[in-house]
């Protein structure tokens, strides 16, 4: 909406020279600097249940479960909690008030931003859906649960999935907040992407009640697991998000939103209709 608005700015040669030099609206240390915090944070996280999951995490009911996982717990459910109203209150807050005026370069800048922590994001979700996951199942086959929190479970459950919780909704505030074209109206396939795994953290409540009742344990296609599936599938989104980041890139780039006259389709894009009547 801004660079329909703001033309001139967008067909700025400068930008137009930078844009076909190389990608430096890409925040690369953005990258660098979130994924290395998830990296550790998830290998710090296994390298804990290393020390201390054969030794004191067998048996739910002895001291030493309750001194090395059950403590672990607590802290993970404080520092999540810290975590997410400092990092949301912040994108929240520091929000800018008017985005009928963004320059061009800054909205290029907030939009490498929006893809950086995206990229952060599903860097997260691999940690949990895929070693933590996989990690999980392995264990099961292994050790036969007497608890709902195991070393497994406390780790996957209530550490890697709040934290790409936690990104996937800081990214999605930040694209409400900062980019106009988000801003204008809710992206279904973001909403997907960011709700479907979102998701999988109270579907873990019914699969622990359900372990506890049918004892259905790793029978993998069992129906309590269903749900795991379904949502996680729900990850496709990004695609459609990729689709409209795409676009979103080419009207920055270019200064003129996609048309698609000759094809047997509109002869402009139909969303930015919708953008200026929100505006």
């Amino acid at each position: 909406m801004a660079t329909l608005l703001n033309t001139t700015k967008v067909s700025d040669a400068t930008l137009r020279s930078e844009a076909a030099t190389g990608p430096q609206w890409i925040s690369a240390p953005f990258i660098a600097i979130g994924c290395g915090i998830v990296a550790f944070l998830m290998v710090a996280a296994r390298l804990y249940q290393q020390q201390y999951a054969w030794s004191a995490g067998l048996d739910a009911t002895s001291p030493e479960f309750q001194k090395y996982w059950m403590n672990l717990l607590f802290a993970q459910f404080a520092f999540e909690a810290v975590a997410a109203a400092g990092i949301w209150g912040y994108v929240w807050f520091s929000r800018p008030r008017d985005l009928s005026h963004v320059e061009t370069h800054e909205e290029f800048r907030r939009f490498g931003v929006f893809v950086a922590l995206i990229f952060v994001y599903v860097f997260a979700v691999f940690w949990a859906a895929s070693f933590f996951g996989e990690e999980d199942a392995s264990w099961h086959q292994t050790v036969v649960r007497d608890t709902s929190f195991t070393p497994s479970h406390i780790v996957l459950f209530y550490w890697a999935f709040p934290i790409y919780i936690i990104l996937g909704i800081t990214a999605y505030l930040y694209g409400r907040t900062r980019l106009p074209r988000f801003a204008a109206r809710h992206s279904l396939p973001w909403l997907i992407g960011v709700a479907g795994p979102f998701m999988l953290l109270p579907v873990v409540a019914f699969n622990e009640w359900a372990h506890s009742f049918w004892i259905l344990e790793e029978r993998f296609a069992a129906p309590v697991h269903w749900w795991f599936v379904i949502f996680a599938w729900s990850g496709l989104g990004l695609g459609g998000l990729l689709l409209q980041a795409c676009d979103y890139l080419h009207e920055l780039t270019t200064g003129r939103a996609q048309t698609y006259e000759g094809t047997g389709g509109p002869d402009h894009d139909p969303a930015l209709d919708f953008e200026r009547e929100a505006s």
